[in-house]
């Protein structure tokens, strides 16, 4: 079963798909690439789900680990690898903001907060790749003009700007932790409870309340079995990736290699 078919559209998904839509029926009639505004991972997995392999469309944020990415509607003459090369750079800038205070330890909620409350959709940023001296903020290139000429602080720091291009996410690499850990089965709880380090009924109970999601997707039900590549979020914890189902041991328990988000 698909995840898609595990949890439902809510009204706010459909209107989604119907805009989606919409922008697939313009790459259509008009022979060009189109693209969305970013989707979130849910959101991408909804939109993958519901266009399935009938359509040309790729997902892209500016890098290969991007969260946030906007889907491309490709023409038939074009596949993703051309419009890559071509002209993905001029879909996206990046907006760079360094804080004016030494160790201001500026986070991402802080960034994030202060761009929400000068009224930016959340559909026109990507992702926000937080260092300790300055953020770069993946951007639709719509927004630049606005931002540098209002995005003035951050949490209680006035913030310098610099606009750019694209081509500084080539090299960009996620961090990560590698765990190795055994678990009973591949089930979400059993899972969940060992890349998070918490009990199996404490996974089980975040799963019913709505506070686990695969790729993306709200799980409710706690015995879903996960497969190789897989991304598991738990909201307030993180993100991990099941990055590889390994052998099992002698007391028929199964080795995993989990990536923890960092």
């Amino acid at each position: 079963m698909r995840l898609a078919e595990l949890t439902g559209e809510s009204k706010e998904d459909k209107l989604l798909l119907a805009r989606l839509a919409d922008k697939q029926q313009q790459c259509e009639q008009r022979q060009y690439p189109v693209f969305s505004d970013f989707l979130d991972a849910r959101q991408q997995a909804l939109a993958a789900a519901h266009f399935g392999r009938h359509y040309s469309y790729a997902f892209w944020g500016g890098f290969a680990e991007a969260e946030r990415r906007l889907m491309i509607f490709l023409p038939d003459y074009l596949d993703f690898a051309d419009w890559q090369q071509q002209d993905a750079v001029s879909a996206l800038a990046v907006l760079r903001a360094a804080p004016s205070a030494r160790q201001s330890n500026l986070t991402h909620r802080d960034y994030l907060g202060a761009l929400l409350a000068l009224g930016i959709n959340r559909g026109k940023l990507g992702d926000l790749l937080v260092q300790p001296d300055y953020a770069d903020i993946i951007i639709l290139p719509e927004l630049a003009d606005y931002l540098l000429l209002n995005f003035e602080r951050a949490g209680r720091c006035t913030l310098q700007l610099e606009l750019l291009p694209a081509t500084i996410l080539q090299n960009v690499q996620p961090r990560t932790e590698t765990l190795r850990l055994n678990v009973s089965s591949l089930r979400l709880d059993a899972v969940a409870a060992a890349a998070f380090g918490v009990s199996r009924s404490r996974a089980a109970a975040a799963a019913a309340a709505g506070l686990l999601a695969v790729n993306g997707l709200t799980l409710l039900k706690p015995d879903y079995a996960l497969d190789e590549g897989m991304k598991i979020s738990w909201r307030g914890k993180g993100l991990v990736c099941l990055a590889e189902i390994g052998s099992k041991t002698r007391k028929n328990r199964i080795w995993l290699q989990i990536e923890k988000y960092i």
